[in-house]
């Protein structure tokens, strides 16, 4: 992921600016966090966390996971089909391990 995503925490609760940067990216949309958006380099929305039936958070449900790997080909220009296939093979089999 990393050839084509700089990766960035805001954390809104220990971080003071860090509310009005989450604010002004999610604006008036609604959901619980963790929350994701992926931007492109002059900072526009290329897509985010919240999936037609909402924000997916930490993606270990099937569809949250199918979403997630949607993020990616909506925005990558690096990987490719074999590369996002595998990400979301990976979250797949790690999302696995937690509902046991």
């Amino acid at each position: 992921m990393g050839r084509d995503y700089v990766t960035i925490k805001i954390d809104v609760e220990r971080n003071a600016s860090g509310d009005a940067v989450a604010k002004r990216l999610r604006g008036e949309r609604r959901g619980g966090i963790p929350w994701m958006v992926i931007l492109d380099a002059d900072g526009k929305e290329l897509v985010s966390s919240d999936a037609p039936s909402g924000n997916i958070g930490c993606p270990v449900q099937p569809e949250e996971v199918a979403w997630f790997a949607e993020m990616l080909r909506r925005s990558t220009t690096r990987l490719d089909d074999d590369d996002v296939a595998g990400i979301q093979a990976e979250l797949e089999a790690y999302a696995k391990t937690l509902r046991r």
